[in-house]
């Protein structure tokens, strides 16, 4: 068993290791014909930016798989289905993603199983491992009993209080090859460094060149100040704003910035939300309006009614796969419901995303990027304990390169965590 793991905080450089670290090893053991490293992230936005890293590995030349692990799972529990119902270990839906896990790490405790996936994927490479539950862990664990396993992680930028303790940083630590990586190369501007250092260590923020908070008690404040960075400090850069909260001061103040100029003549400023892909799936199934039951072309055309053609054009066919197959179709809302969240699953998994320009996203979906200028909005409503602020805050900060602008709707926030101990 090979495992080697890298860890380090926000922008040490550890998927840039990762990525040396298997250059290397496909180097000095070359892969067989047909053989592809097997790539794993939790989230599919993660997924999309580890795809990109890998790339441009020396040696590799696009052999490869990237996926997200629950994907793999379900591949899993699907092949060996058979296995599964023998050793009664339940027949899970797709969509019970945690179930789904459970049960394909069951199957992968059956050594055959495991050598099943290292005949085609002899190494594993897993990102932000601190993410993973004790079911997607299950799985890693198993895999590595075979497959040179290269794992990055940091526990501090674990976002789910659930996971505390982190299984996955726990079995982390037992690795003897475990490479810590201590210097931070995503920015060298001193108080943004300082404001990380402060946030992981629970202590005192500090204002400095680079890195400020001020109080903002309401959304069209919030939106000036936005603005007048944008104008006097932004142009021609990349920017994220930033929210542990997306709801009404947040999105207020995004949006009052992107349709009023102020006093000073910045602005107005069209700052995009990026959604996550549930969020998009639930506000397309919100909008089509079939009854429990329908004929195909009353479906057809409530999805037209969405004005998305692509959309439309994969519903086309489906239905008309249905029809060539059966006499009688009839087409229930659920059966709808079904195939739209499938389409809208099979576009995540290529769809590629762009980190140019100006942006607007949760702290969640900020992760493992960067910036460079980030302004944080930071909501009265912001909940969580001392130490789950100020992983918020981290995850946020360390997203810039070289400047970060925190905006809080509440003066009495600057006294307490995150911002004073």
């Amino acid at each position: 068993m090979t495992v080697i793991v890298f860890s380090g905080g926000a922008g040490s450089g550890k998927t840039y290791q990762l990525m040396r670290k298997l250059a290397d090893v496909i180097a000095r053991e070359p892969m067989e014909d047909g053989r592809k490293v097997l790539a794993l992230t939790f989230m599919h936005g993660a997924r999309r930016r580890l795809d990109d890293r890998l790339t441009a590995v020396p040696g590799l030349a696009r052999r490869y798989e990237c996926t997200t692990l629950d994907s793999f799972a379900a591949r899993i529990v699907r092949r060996w289905q058979s296995l599964a119902t023998q050793q009664q270990y339940g027949e899970p839906h797709e969509s019970d993603y945690e179930e789904t896990c459970r049960v394909a790490a069951a199957l992968l405790t059956h050594r055959h199983v495991v050598l099943w996936v290292k005949a085609s994927h002899p190494i594993l490479i897993i990102d932000e491992a601190q993410d993973l539950s004790a079911n997607r862990l299950d799985v890693v664990r198993h895999l590595s009993a075979e497959l040179t396993t290269l794992i990055a992680a940091d526990e501090f930028q674990c976002l789910d209080p659930a996971l505390r303790p982190n299984p996955a940083w726990e079995w982390l630590q037992l690795q003897e090859d475990h490479v810590r990586l201590e210097r931070t190369m995503r920015t060298n501007v001193g108080s943004l460094l300082n404001a990380a250092a402060a946030l992981r260590s629970g202590q005192e923020l500090a204002i400095g060149p680079g890195f400020s908070f001020r109080a903002t008690a309401n959304a069209p404040l919030a939106a000036t100040f936005l603005s007048n960075q944008i104008g006097w400090k932004v142009r021609g850069k990349t920017l994220a704003v930033i929210s542990p909260v997306v709801k009404d001061f947040a999105e207020d103040v995004v949006e009052i910035s992107g349709t009023r100029a102020t006093r000073g003549g910045n602005g107005p400023y069209r700052i995009p939300w990026e959604q996550a892909e549930a969020k998009v799936v639930d506000s397309l199934l919100a909008r089509i309006v079939v009854p429990d039951t329908t004929t195909p072309s009353a479906a057809l055309d409530a999805v037209r009614a969405l004005g998305d053609s692509a959309l439309y054009g994969e519903i086309s066919n489906w239905l008309n796969r249905l029809i060539r197959t059966r006499r009688d179709v009839a087409i229930s809302r659920q059966m709808l419901s079904d195939t739209v969240k499938r389409i809208c699953a099979n576009r995540a998994k290529f769809q590629r995303s762009s980190d140019l320009g100006y942006k607007a996203m949760s702290v969640h979906r900020a992760k493992n990027r960067e910036f460079d200028h980030v302004v944080v909005l930071w909501p009265a409503a912001t909940s969580g304990d001392s130490e789950q602020k100020r992983r918020l805050l981290y995850n946020a900060v360390t997203r810039a390169k070289e400047e970060c602008l925190v905006l809080v709707q509440a003066l009495r926030q600057l006294d307490a965590p995150p911002f004073k101990q």
